[in-house]
């Protein structure tokens, strides 16, 4: 049986572990400033995101500095999350959440707008939403779904909903074209 994976913190563990491509990005108490100000030394982007890092689907922030990190954190409890936002690389081809499971099945949502995020997609706006097996041809339809699934099959992460952004260019701390946002399985 797969672990249960339903916090942010949850997920960050799985995609460390798992040693696949993700944004910088740390798990801190909302009151450690120091933390929070070495981050924004160390990753220089010009968009971050800080959310609460206990609760999944929570209110997030989008932050351009430090000091606006650490004002934004407070009105979280406990521990926050704060990264790069995937938005702030440019050039997305490809934002979704696909699961493949052992059996073949692909339930994907995905999208080439490049104004959607993870949570507007699913607004049903995304171009690309079913269930079907892997053997469907509506999947080659895709841009860079042979890509992922090779990415997700590589990593075995079968079983799992895998939130990923696709990019033109190598980004993320491996310097692939490739973030996986999430890793989940509730």
């Amino acid at each position: 049986m797969k672990e249960v994976i339903k916090t942010k913190e949850q997920s960050k563990q799985k995609i460390v572990q798992s040693n696949v491509n993700r944004v910088p990005e740390i798990i801190v108490d909302k009151t450690d400033k120091s933390a929070m100000i070495a981050f924004f030394s160390e990753y220089t982007e010009n968009l971050y995101v800080v959310r609460d890092a206990e609760h999944s689907s929570s209110v997030y922030r989008y932050v351009r500095t430090a000091e606006e990190c650490l004002e934004k954190a407070m009105s979280f409890s406990g521990k926050v999350l704060v990264a790069v936002s995937v938005n702030a690389y440019q050039n997305k081809i490809l934002l979704g959440a696909v699961e493949i499971s052992e059996d073949n099945t692909v339930r994907i949502c995905a999208t080439t707008n490049p104004k959607y995020d993870h949570r507007t997609m699913y607004n049903g706006n995304a171009e690309f939403c079913f269930q079907t097996d892997i053997f469907d041809k509506r999947l080659s339809d895709i841009p860079e779904f042979d890509f992922v699934y090779a990415y997700i099959v590589g990593h075995r992460l079968h079983g799992y909903t895998v939130e990923f952004t696709v990019y033109d260019t190598p980004v993320g701390i491996k310097k692939e074209k490739i973030i996986i946002n999430e890793i989940r399985n509730y």
